[in-house]
């Protein structure tokens, strides 16, 4: 258990009127390499450290595990985890938030289950 946050492409939202993405994989409209690479590199830029790459996903820590927030970048979607620390919860959700500031992708948030309005 704990705490988690999605990044999606917009086109996920924009082409699903409910959550049946979620258990339809099929749905899911994958990055481009370049926004792949584009979201790897950001990631290393804002502190987050690879810990395992194989098989076209790739599993970050962010500052050597530090409060256990972990990202896993996949070729659809990038997701953001935690404990229930209230800061950990912060960094995870303002960092997705900050990752849609090019408006190439959105946030989903499954505690809410809703996508982040901005």
């Amino acid at each position: 258990m704990g705490y988690h946050v999605y990044l999606f492409r917009k086109e996920v939202k924009d082409n699903n009127q409910d959550l049946e993405f979620l258990e339809n994989d099929e749905l899911i409209t994958p990055f481009t390499d370049i926004q792949f690479n584009n979201l790897k590199e950001r990631l290393l830029k804002y502190g987050y450290q690879v810990e395992r790459e194989a098989d076209g996903s790739v599993i970050f820590n962010f500052k050597g595990g530090q409060g256990g927030i972990k990202a896993t970048l996949t070729k659809k979607q990038l997701s953001f985890s935690s404990g229930f620390d209230q800061d950990d919860i912060f960094e995870i959700s303002q960092t997705a938030s900050e990752f849609t500031d090019n408006g190439d992708f959105k946030k989903f948030d499954p505690q809410d289950g809703q996508w982040e309005e901005i």
